[in-house]
């Protein structure tokens, strides 16, 4: 019984030493779901060579938290199978086996429905949440809510490719700002990043873009090619962002008559306009012979 006592304090501290680190990852600026399979995948000690995984490897407050999860879960486990061993090899008879038995899958199950508990894991979150920032020295800052993911925007890498429409282009000339695309950084062909680049930054052949905006911006940019067509694009995304943005999309003005210098008033006191003129001097001419 002592045995099966141990292997649910096991379980229950795996599972609040896993929740910690995904809370941690998450703290460093990692999307929810990307922290919660990193954290589980070093505890298990299952390896992903994913874009995710260099983002963990490069950084450094991320990467002293998987390492030292990867420890952790290899004791844990350890001891948790071992426990769980104890707990069926000390037992004598089949009634207490079965007892046992019933316990764990019980207990299992227990936990399984807690772990599930959105309350729990919010009110959970906010406990280790406030912890951590009162013993560690973590950046604290949710990207992906600041940045609203949740919605239709996101943060994507364009490479640049020989036919792009970004390609050798001045980013002040793109105008992708007026696209309602924001660029964060450019990564060069030899692994120089510019951060906040400006206007006079040339997007090259080969260079990774890192962009700001909405799904759909986003993916348009991504496919557009060099020529009118591409430039048509660009065009139709301005009108569009402006329309989101609850504008009216800018065309060239007719000229009116009233704003034009060319009217007269007749002495019908009647509006006219320049194209008008000779056919009204022709009447009037006609009008006087025709008196006489």
């Amino acid at each position: 019984m002592v045995a099966l006592i141990s292997f649910f304090v096991i379980l229950i501290v795996s599972l609040t030493i896993v929740r910690v680190a995904e809370v941690m990852l998450e703290l460093t600026g990692i999307s929810k779901d990307s922290a919660r399979f990193q954290a589980r995948s070093a505890f298990t000690g299952t390896g992903f060579t994913t874009h995710e995984a260099e983002m963990l490897i490069k950084h450094p407050v991320r990467r002293r938290i998987v390492s030292s999860l990867m420890i952790v879960g290899n004791i844990g486990f350890v001891t948790f199978v071992s426990s769980l061993v104890i707990s069926f090899v000390s037992i004598k008879n089949q009634e207490r086996a079965i007892y046992t038995f019933v316990i764990l899958i019980g207990g299992l199950l227990l936990i399984y429905f807690i772990s599930r508990s959105r309350l729990v894991n919010r009110l959970l979150e906010k406990i280790i949440e406030h912890f951590l920032k009162k013993v560690t020295k973590i950046h604290t800052h949710d990207y992906e809510s600041l940045l609203n993911h949740a919605g239709d925007f996101e943060v994507i890498t364009i490479k640049i490719k020989p036919e792009s429409w970004l390609a050798d282009q001045y980013l002040s000339h793109l105008k992708l700002s007026e696209e309602g695309v924001l660029v964060l950084g450019v990564r060069r062909s030899d692994g120089y990043f510019i951060g906040s680049p400006r206007g006079e930054t040339t997007v090259y052949m080969d260079d990774e873009l890192i962009i700001y905006g909405r799904e759909d911006a986003l993916k348009n940019l991504s496919e557009r090619r060099h020529g009118p067509e591409g430039d048509l694009q660009h065009k139709l995304s301005i009108e569009q962002q402006l329309r989101l943005e609850g504008k009216r999309p800018k065309h060239p003005r007719r000229k009116s008559a009233k704003n034009s210098g060319d009217k007269y008033r007749d002495k019908s006191d009647r509006l006219g306009t320049a194209a008008e003129i000779p056919q009204r001097v022709a009447g009037t001419l006609g009008k006087i012979f025709k008196r006489k």
